[in-house]
């Protein structure tokens, strides 16, 4: 997201004129030099050119021309030749920090981040306290999504920010990303108080969303369905779209009704197709299960190759138990759409949950064999074999997935159920440890591990890992049960009377094999049409 690449590079060339100027010209004999620079300040581009050529032809050896003269024609966005005076500067003068600054910020222009860091890094070891390198370091990681450090770096510079819209929705980005909600709340706060066009409005609107700021998204998004021509309907769509994220299911399948009967002639089946899926969500969070399932039906016959919709139609069956028809609409989605990885893989988790397990296995296994770089079908198949009474062929599958794949939470987790299930206790210990060391925050590991010392006679650490993992997940009934026999094998009746107490108000939550429903995308007017 950067600004007109022109005025980008000419602020930075004003910026070092202003700062170089005097001085170079009262220390630098050459005439045609000092011309250049001049005419370089007051932005006479071609002028600034032939004087500052004049006298590199006089002076080739001179870094500061070379620079100089690599500043004018990236204004003129003649790039490549910036880059060679760039270049050429630092070779006669490898300490020349502008000429490494000016190049990483070429490089940035030209979206060559690495490059571009690297040139950067190289100026600012050679002036630590610059600015200028700071700010544009920033702007390359923000670009490469290297969020923490970014704000490390714009931060570290005193160049004020631009009420660019773009760069400011970044930043709101990577402060979301990092956790620094109310810094990201202050970012937003900008964001609305500026002009932005449509597109940035509803990329602003969604920011709101995953901010709470729910009222503030929906004023946003009203906003463009009421400047909107009668055919901007798609500001309608999104406006519905809004009110599902906030959870306010009743006010967006009105507003999708709504959409779909005063749109619906002239609307392409893509952005039907997306009206009836966001309908059957937010019918389905309302419990009126057979319009949803009415509505995804519509869905995936507008548009049978995008497996989105079935994935939904299909999410909604398994809810209800309808394993058969999740199977037959499967099934005929794969025959528009028969390389689709994510329908392959949800044939096998409806086979399992409707425990067709010879089923299940083939779907997996295929996946499997076709060399899946995903965990996910290797984790099915060893649910099915644990399933089927194979837990020592679980744990070969998981162990060779490992193998082939590297370090991944699920496998290891995974294999610590088959192992513990194969009384291999003290392993299963090992992977336990080894799954938290990948994702310390999982309450299912750490309960697992806590079973498994538990089994193990290990009452101290059990109970630790316990704790843990009920810190993570309060109301878990598995957890409590736990520790209510680990604090009964310690001989503290108390705690362990407290723990089954607390067992009265829990309830034990089944596997989600469904996953959630996937959102169509936010819409935008044909002209501004994004990736």
């Amino acid at each position: 997201m950067l600004t007109t690449e022109g005025s980008k590079l000419r602020w930075l060339c004003v910026a070092l004129v202003l700062s170089a100027v005097g001085a170079l010209a009262q220390s630098f004999p050459d005439d045609a030099f000092k011309r250049g620079l001049l005419a370089l300040k007051d932005g006479h581009l071609e002028v600034a050119l032939s004087e500052l050529t004049t006298a590199e032809q006089r002076s080739p050896t001179n870094a500061r021309i070379r620079n100089f003269r690599g500043v004018t024609l990236a204004a003129l966005g003649r790039s490549d030749e910036a880059a060679r005076e760039y270049h050429e500067a630092v070779r006669l003068d490898s300490r020349m920090e502008d000429a490494y600054r000016n190049l990483g910020l070429l490089e940035w222009s030209e979206h060559h981040l690495d490059r571009a860091g690297e040139d950067l890094r190289h100026a600012l070891a050679l002036v630590p306290k610059d600015s200028f390198a700071h700010y544009y370091l920033g702007r390359v990681l923000l670009d490469s999504k290297e969020y923490a450090a970014a704000l490390s770096e714009l931060n570290r510079s005193s160049v004020p920010w631009p009420q660019d819209a773009d760069f400011l929705i970044q930043v709101a980005v990577a402060k979301n990303a990092i956790g620094q909600r109310e810094e990201g709340n202050r970012t937003l706060d900008r964001l609305v108080a500026i002009p932005l066009n449509t597109t940035q409005s509803i990329i602003v609107a969604d920011l709101l969303l995953s901010a709470k700021r729910n009222e503030a998204a929906f004023h946003l998004l009203q906003e463009l369905v009421q400047h909107q021509p009668s055919d901007g309907q798609w500001a309608r769509f999104d406006l519905a779209r809004a009110y599902l994220v906030a959870r306010n299911y009743e006010s967006a399948a009105a507003r999708v009704h709504d959409y779909i009967e005063t749109s619906q002639k002239n609307l392409s089946p893509t952005d039907s197709a997306s009206a009836w899926s966001l309908l059957g969500i937010a019918e389905a969070n309302l419990k009126n299960s057979d319009v949803a399932i009415n509505a995804f039906h519509h869905a995936t016959k507008l548009e049978p190759s995008n497996d989105e919709y079935c994935l939904n139609l299909t999410r909604e069956l398994m809810e209800l138990s309808r394993y058969d028809e999740a199977i037959a609409a499967i099934q005929a989605a794969l025959v528009a759409n028969p390389k689709s990885y994510a329908l392959h893989l949800r044939l096998g988790a409806v086979y399992l949950a409707a425990a067709r397990y010879p089923d299940a296995e083939k779907s997996f296994r295929e996946l499997v064999e076709a060399n899946d770089p995903l965990p996910i079908s290797y984790i099915g198949l060893a649910q099915v074999l644990m399933r089927t009474g194979r837990d020592d062929d679980a744990v070969v599958e998981l162990t060779a997935a490992e193998q082939k794949l590297g370090p991944s939470f699920l496998i290891e987790y995974f294999r610590g159920l088959a192992l513990k299930r194969t009384a291999k206790s003290s392993d299963a210990v090992s992977a336990f440890t080894e799954a938290l060391h990948l994702n310390p925050s999982s309450a299912e590991a750490h309960r697992d591990l806590g079973s498994t010392l538990l089994a193990l006679g290990k009452i101290a650490e059990a109970i630790s890992e316990l704790k843990e993992s009920l810190g993570l997940a309060p109301n878990d009934v598995r957890t409590q049960r736990l520790l209510t026999q680990a604090y009964a094998r310690s001989g503290d009746r108390n705690s362990a009377r407290q723990y089954l107490d607390a067992q009265k108000d829990s309830a034990v939550p089944a596997p989600d094999l469904q996953g959630d429903f996937i959102l169509p995308s936010w819409q935008y007017p044909p002209q501004e049409k994004r990736d």
